[in-house]
Order: C-alpha cells, then sequence, then structure tokens
C-alpha cells in the first residue's frame, strides 16, 4: 500500500469531493481518481459512494479513515523532528490567516521576505480552524479559543472592532448621533460561520434591533458593501484600514478579542518557523495601535 494514496483518501474524506481534493493537493482531478483507483483495487472494496452532496465513505472507508488520520499525524511528527535539525532560516513555512487578513498579510510580508530570502511562506487564507497537530499550518493567526491544550499559543495583542461607512453613504444619510444610537441608520451584519464575531454580537445588542439592510458571509464583503455605499458595517480595525473608500465614524471599539498565534511544539524551535513567529510578534506590537483600534481621533 503506498502512504500516497492514503493521502489522496484522507483528502478525499475531509472534501467530500474529487475536485476539492485535486485543489488542496495542488494535482489534477483525473490523478486523485486515479490514485482512489488504485487504492480501492489494493484493498478490494469502495471506500466512497457518490451521494446527493458529493462522495461519502462507505462503511469500510469509515472504519478506515480514523486509522489514515493516526498515520498521517505520525507521518507528521516525524517530518517535524527531521526538519528540526535545519538551523538554516530556508524552507517553507505553512502560515494560515482569516480571510479578512489577505491584504494586510500580503503587503507586510514582503519584510520578512527581505529578512530570509531563502525562506518560502505558503499562505493559506481560510477562516476554517486548520488542524496544526495534523501538518494542515505551521503556525496559525486566530481569533478565538484553541482547544488543544497541547499547542503553543502566543497573545501578542488585541484586535479591535468599530463602525465604519463610505462618504457616499454619509453625505446621504447623515453622521452617527452615537455608537448606541443607529435610528435612521442602514446597518451590514453577518451571517453563517461569521455570526459569532464582535461585529454581528454588538447589532445584536442594540434595543430597539436596527435596521439590517444586509447580510455577509465574508468580512472581506461586508467591507466591499459599505465602501458602496450600502450601510454602516461593524468591522475588524486592521481590516478596515486597508479599505481606501471607508471612513471610521465613531472613536470607539465596540468589540475587542485577543490576536493568538499558534504553532506546534515539535515546531517552536524550528529556525524557519521560529523566525516568522519572533516576526509576526515583532509585526504585532509594532502595529499594536492599528490592530486595537483604540488611538482613533474622535471622527468629530
Amino acid at each position: 500500500m503506498d502512504w500516497n494514496d492514503l493521502r489522496y483518501f484522507l483528502a478525499i474524506a475531509r472534501s467530500g469531493s474529487l475536485a476539492k481534493a485535486a485543489r488542496e493537493l495542488s494535482v489534477e482531478h483525473t490523478t486523485v481518481s486515479r490514485r482512489l483507483g488504485a487504492l480501492e483495487e489494493d484493498l478490494g472494496t469502495r471506500l466512497f459512494a457518490r451521494g446527493p452532496a458529493g462522495l461519502v465513505l462507505t462503511t469500510a472507508g469509515k472504519n478506515m479513515l480514523p486509522i489514515v488520520e493516526d498515520i498521517a499525524e505520525q507521518i507528521s511528527s516525524i517530518e517535524r523532528c527531521v526538519t528540526g535539525l535545519d538551523g538554516r532560516v530556508a524552507g517553507t513555512v505553512r502560515l494560515t490567516i482569516p480571510e479578512s487578513g489577505n491584504s494586510y498579510f500580503m503587503h507586510r510580508l514582503r519584510e520578512l521576505r527581505s529578512r530570509h530570502p531563502e525562506l518560502v511562506i505558503e499562505l493559506i487564507s481560510d477562516n476554517r480552524p486548520l488542524d496544526i497537530r495534523r501538518g494542515e499550518a505551521d503556525i496559525a493567526v486566530r481569533f478565538a479559543a484553541v482547544p488543544d491544550q497541547d499547542l503553543i499559543v502566543r497573545k501578542p495583542g488585541k484586535a479591535g472592532w468599530s463602525l465604519y461607512a463610505s462618504p457616499s453613504y454619509l453625505a446621504r444619510k447623515g453622521p452617527l448621533a452615537s455608537v448606541n444610537d443607529v435610528s435612521g441608520h442602514e446597518l451590514i451584519g453577518y451571517a453563517d460561520l461569521l455570526a459569532m464575531v464582535e461585529g454581528e454580537q454588538w447589532l445584536r445588542s442594540l434595543k430597539p434591533p436596527p435596521v439590517v439592510v444586509m447580510r455577509g458571509n465574508s468580512i472581506v464583503g461586508v467591507a466591499r458593501a459599505a465602501v458602496e455605499g450600502i450601510g454602516i458595517a461593524p468591522l475588524p480595525c486592521f481590516a478596515a484600514a486597508q479599505e481606501s473608500g471607508l471612513l471610521r465614524i465613531t472613536p470607539e471599539v465596540i468589540g475587542e478579542r485577543d490576536i493568538m498565534l499558534v504553532v506546534h511544539p515539535d515546531l517552536v524551535r524550528v529556525a524557519r518557523v521560529r523566525a516568522t513567529m519572533d516576526f509576526l510578534i515583532e509585526l504585532f506590537h509594532h502595529e499594536a495601535a492599528l490592530w486595537s483600534g483604540r488611538n482613533a481621533p474622535d471622527p468629530g
């Protein structure tokens, strides 16, 4: 049995789709199908059946999945041990960030590359909490609690939220009376996986309930809606600062969370991972005012 075939099985099981597994593994759709076929032929059984929502595990596949996950974790552990012997700041670091951080980190990671030319950053923009333990990422920037007590977590600062609108919206609707009085205004909220973010929780705390004219499942999408003048958007201060078409309309911070850097304990002393961690901690400290949003001038 070829371990690479097991990797393909695991990717399909997690994504439920040959196409999604192919994107995750950076191979062609036909390659995934061929490797799955080879594995099923070796085992003499079907591992997946096609259902209305995509590929679903058969009984044999369900029995096999936890074993393959354990194998994947052991192989990741071997890789971490071996790569930890190299003291050079060189090679690939997989950094996962929330999708709202794309513009911010893309701009600033140039400095990291200039310091360490042999370093390759694989930036994974995803709101899902990728599994550090299973090697889906080396370092994660997160704003939610980390339940795995064995992972190393650093908290280099706070991420604050405030209210933003476009000049065209303010010309149409006028200024905000106060952060707790949005009467006469139109708001943009959050849905799905982002229903628990600070901006949405602030919206739901308002009495009487505000007029919400749009909801989005993406912070970038909500910010773009605000740029287009659709309404007032509660946004993370660092993300809103990347949008030239937005004005902060209140000095108050409506909510905040810890910024968390998460890394596997086996990787924390690997030179390339340590250098990336140090850079990110330095960045969060240097731009603490931007992230916290607490030193903003009164919009008047």
